[in-house]
C-alpha cells in the first residue's frame, strides 16, 4: 500500500483526499449509470404508476401541501434516464458558456420529486444544481439517495445535510460542483437563483391558479434561459416573456437543441415511455419580443408541432368520464361549504343529474345511485361561477373546476337543487 501511494504521489501530483478528508488510493471509474443505481436501485427506470415518489405519499405531506402548496397538485410521474440527455441537449446547449446573455447559475429543477432527474443532470454535466420538492416523503428519498452515492464514492463526493432545515447537498470534490435538495415550495425558490439559472425544469402539475404565480416567477429569468414545463405557462401575467424556442437557421430544422421549434419537446416519461409532449421556452429581451416569436410560430405548419398537455392539473372526473352537462349553472349562494373546508366530492360513470348523499361515516361507493364514489377532500379556492379547486386528502392531487353539485359537507344535509 505505502509503495502504491508513493508511485501515485510522484506521478499524479498531490494526495487525493476522499469525502472524510482521508487518503485516498486512485479508484476505479463507475459510471453514471452505476452510480445512479447505487443512488436508486430498483427504481432507477421504473415506468408506470407504482413509482416510490406517488406510494410514499402520506398525511404529512399532505398537510405540507395545504399550508404551503397554494393549491399544487402532488400528482407524480418521472422522466426516464434516457430523457435527461436529450433534456440537458435542450436546456443547456453545448455553448452555452459563450451563448449571449447566459448565466452560470445553477440549473434548477422546482418540483423535483425523488431527485432523480436533477442528480442525473449533475452527474453528466459542470453546472451546479438546485433541486426543491413540496412532499416531505419524497424530499427524504432524496436525501437518502445522496447519502448512499457519498457513502459509496468518499473519494468523489461528500454530503452534509441540515435535517432541521430539510436540505441537503452532495459536493463533487474534483471541483466543487454542488447538488442542493431542499424540501419547501417551488413558489418558494429564493429569487437570485432564479435570476442566475440558466435553465429551469418545471415539470409539475399545478392548477391555472399556481401556474400564474409560477409564470410570474419565470419572469425573474435571465434573457436567453430556457424553460421547460409540463403545461403551457406564457401569457398567463401582464408583460410576460416566456417565448418558443425556435429555430437557429445555422442550426437547421434538425437541431435537438430547439425541439420542434415551435414551443414543444418530446421526452419520454414514466407514465408515456413513448414521449410526452412538454412546453419549451426561452426568456426574451421583451414581452414585445416573446409575442412576435409566438405569431411567427402561428403561421408555421402545424404538422410538426409537438402536442403539449393543456391540463396543468389532469381531472378524476375527465378520466372517469364524468360529464357535468347535466347539472345546471351553480349557485354557490346555496352551498355550506368554502374554502378550507373538509368535504366529499362524488363521482359517477354515468351522468346522474343528482349524485345523492354520502353515508354519515364517509365510506366511499354507498348511499347513492349505483355507480357513485365519494372521495374526501379539502376545498382550495372558489371561481367567479361557484366552481371549485379541490385537493384530494388521500394523495395530494388536484382537481379545478369541480361543479358544487359533486360536493357534499358531512353533517350539513341540504335540499338538492331541482
Amino acid at each position: 500500500y505505502t509503495l502504491l501511494y508513493r508511485w501515485h504521489k510522484t506521478c499524479f501530483g498531490p494526495t487525493m483526499v476522499d469525502g472524510n478528508g482521508q487518503a485516498a488510493l486512485p479508484q476505479k471509474e463507475i459510471s453514471v449509470e452505476e452510480l445512479l443505481r447505487i443512488a436508486y436501485a430498483t427504481e432507477l427506470g421504473k415506468k408506470g404508476h407504482s413509482l416510490a415518489g406517488h406510494t410514499a405519499i402520506g398525511n404529512t405531506d399532505i398537510t405540507e401541501l395545504l399550508e404551503k402548496g397554494q393549491g399544487s397538485s402532488l400528482l407524480y410521474g418521472e422522466l426516464l434516464p434516457e430523457a435527461v440527455p436529450l433534456l440537458l441537449a435542450a436546456l443547456v446547449p453545448s455553448n452555452v458558456g459563450q451563448s449571449k446573455g447566459r448565466s452560470a447559475g445553477p440549473l434548477l429543477e422546482l418540483g423535483m420529486g425523488i431527485g432523480k432527474v436533477a442528480l442525473h443532470a449533475f452527474l453528466i454535466m459542470d453546472l451546479n444544481v438546485y433541486g426543491i420538492e413540496l412532499a416531505p416523503s419524497r424530499w427524504a428519498l432524496a436525501d437518502a439517495a445522496l447519502q448512499r452515492l457519498a457513502t459509496s464514492s468518499p473519494h468523489r463526493f461528500s454530503y452534509e445535510t441540515d435535517a432541521e432545515k430539510r436540505c441537503s447537498r452532495l459536493v463533487a470534490l474534483a471541483d466543487g460542483r454542488t447538488c442542493d435538495f431542499v424540501c419547501g415550495s417551488l413558489l418558494d425558490t429564493p429569487v437570485n437563483l432564479v435570476n442566475a439559472a440558466p435553465a429551469v425544469v418545471m415539470e409539475v402539475c399545478m392548477p391555472k391558479d399556481v401556474q400564474r404565480l409560477a409564470c410570474a416567477l419565470l419572469q425573474q429569468c435571465n434573457v436567453s434561459a430556457r424553460v421547460i414545463c409540463f403545461a403551457p405557462l406564457h401569457g398567463l401575467v401582464p408583460d410576460c416573456r416566456l417565448g418558443p424556442v425556435t429555430y437557429d437557421t445555422r442550426e437547421g430544422a434538425t437541431s435537438p437543441t430547439c425541439g420542434d421549434g415551435q414551443g414543444g419537446l418530446v421526452l419520454p416519461a414514466s407514465w408515456n415511455p413513448h414521449g410526452h409532449g412538454f412546453a419549451f421556452y426561452e426568456l426574451c429581451d421583451s414581452a414585445e419580443v416573446a409575442s412576435r416569436r409566438w405569431a411567427q410560430v402561428a403561421l408555421q405548419c402545424a404538422a410538426g408541432r409537438v402536442a403539449v398537455d393543456q391540463d396543468g392539473c389532469p381531472s378524476r372526473a375527465r378520466r372517469m368520464k364524468y360529464t357535468d352537462e347535466v347539472f345546471g349553472p351553480s349557485q354557490d349562494s346555496c352551498y355550506s361549504w368554502g374554502p378550507g373546508d373538509e368535504i366529499l366530492v362524488g363521482f359517477s360513470w354515468l351522468p346522474f343529474p343528482d349524485l345523492g348523499e354520502p353515508p354519515d361515516d364517509g365510506a366511499m361507493d354507498a348511499d347513492g345511485p349505483d355507480g357513485v364514489s365519494w372521495m374526501h377532500a379539502r376545498v382550495l379556492s372558489l371561481d367567479d361561477r361557484g366552481c371549485a379547486t379541490i385537493c384530494y386528502t388521500n394523495d395530494g392531487t388536484v382537481e379545478e373546476q369541480v361543479h358544487p353539485e359533486r360536493i357534499r359537507k358531512q353533517g350539513h344535509k341540504q335540499p338538492r337543487l331541482p
